[in-house]
Parts: structure tokens; C-alpha cells; sequence
């Protein structure tokens, strides 16, 4: 017996195990609390390494092996019609050359992202642009497997189309009645065309003052250099 009571820490399967006596319970449950705390966070913050990605990789090929099995044994069970046929060929031939070939490359770059010695070594945010990548073909074959899946509950039926529901449409807004017998209103190409037969005129009315602001302005040194003929044969003369 003390002021501080035995406490013995040890680890067990991954945790923080505690002992303590029973009467020092309520003492030590701060110490508790936070020693699971920060194993929950070292838990959740999981290091997205090429170990991980290469078991997200597994996943997603065991599911569409698992598909591609089923869609074979569907053929084989079934007398399906040839348009079912073709969307099973379509969506078998799809995931198995996603998974031979970017699968494939993918599991490469997480295996160079584990090799130490590997260079250039792919880092975690290569790892994830090319999954993030992958996951739109992933979808798209998704979609494609998903339909299948809902032939097949329907008894490889085609599927009835969704009902449409009918949309209100707003009253039509009644049109203003042309102001004269032989009114009609201008349209936008005519409205275009208009506007640029004024520009022209405008543009030939501004042509035409600059020539006769040119023609004036010939006429008046035409008229000095006649001027001067005139007038230095007398300079002369009187010399």
C-alpha cells in the first residue's frame, strides 16, 4: 500500500492492455478513455501504401471474376435470346480486358511502391490518381453487369421502360395580333440583314464626303499652282 497505486501496461493483440486495482477504477478511466481514443485514431488513419491498394485490386477482381462465372453459367443454363447474349459477351469481354491489362499495370505500380529499390518508386498519390482512374471503367462495367443482373430477376424478360409521368406543360402565352392586314414581324436574320445594309450606307456616306473633301482640296492647289504660272512670268518681265 502507497500513495501510488500498481499499475502495469502491456500489449496485447494490438491494444494498450491496463491493470490496475479495482478501487483505483474511477482514477484511472481518464487514462482509459484516451489511451482507446488514440488506438481508434491510429486504426482509422490507415496508410494507403501498395498493400492497400493491392487488397482494394483483389476485391474488385474477385467481383468480376465472380460476375464473368455467373454470366458463363447463365449461358449454358438458359436459352437466351441473341440480344442478351451480345450484352453478356459485351460486359464479359469488357472486364476481362480491364483486368488483364490496367489491373494488371496497376498491380505493378504497387508492387514497385513496396520495393525499396525500385526506381523511379511510384509514391501513394500515383497510387491513388491511377485508382481514381480505374474506377471509372469500373463503374462503367458495373453498370453493364448490373443490367444483366435485372434481366435475370426478370426471368431474361426485356425490362419494362419506366412510366413516364406526364409533365404540365404552362398555357400557352397568346401572341399580340399583328397592328395591319399584311404585318409581320421582323425576324432576327432580318433584323441582322437590315442592320448591316445601314452600316453600309453609312460607310458609303462617309466614302463619299472624304472624296469630296479630297476633291476640294486638289481644286484649291490646282488653283494655287495656276496662280503662280500666272503671276511669276510678270516678276520676270518686270526685271
Amino acid at each position: 500500500p502507497g500513495c501510488t497505486p500498481h499499475l502495469t501496461l502491456r500489449r496485447r493483440d494490438g491494444w494498450m492492455e491496463l491493470t490496475f486495482p479495482q478501487k483505483y477504477s474511477m482514477q484511472f478511466s481518464v487514462v482509459i478513455v484516451s489511451l482507446f481514443k488514440w488506438q481508434v485514431v491510429q486504426r482509422s488513419v490507415c496508410q494507403r501504401d501498395g498493400r492497400w491498394f493491392l487488397k482494394l485490386l483483389q476485391a474488385e477482381t474477385d467481383r468480376m471474376d465472380g460476375w464473368c462465372r455467373q454470366m458463363e453459367l447463365d449461358q449454358r443454363e438458359n436459352d437466351l435470346p441473341e440480344d442478351i447474349l451480345e450484352k453478356m459477351r459485351s460486359a464479359m469481354g469488357s472486364a476481362q480486358l480491364l483486368m488483364s491489362q490496367k489491373f494488371e499495370q496497376f498491380r505493378e505500380l504497387c508492387e514497385e511502391n513496396l520495393n525499396p529499390k525500385a526506381h523511379p518508386r511510384p509514391v501513394a498519390s500515383d497510387l491513388a490518381g491511377f485508382w481514381d482512374m480505374l474506377q471509372l471503367s469500373i463503374e462503367n462495367i458495373s453498370l453493364k453487369f448490373d443490367e444483366l443482373h435485372q434481366l435475370r430477376a426478370n426471368n431474361w424478360r426485356p425490362l419494362d421502360p419506366p412510366d413516364r409521368k406526364e409533365r404540365r406543360l404552362p398555357p400557352p402565352v397568346p401572341k399580340k395580333p399583328p397592328k395591319g392586314p399584311h404585318h409581320h414581324p421582323p425576324l432576327a436574320r432580318d433584323r441582322s440583314l437590315e442592320s448591316s445594309e445601314k452600316q453600309r450606307q453609312e460607310a458609303r456616306k462617309r466614302l463619299m464626303a472624304a472624296k469630296r473633301a479630297a476633291s476640294v482640296r486638289q481644286n484649291s492647289a490646282t488653283e494655287s499652282a495656276d496662280s503662280i504660272e500666272i503671276y511669276i512670268p510678270e516678276a520676270q518681265t518686270r526685271l
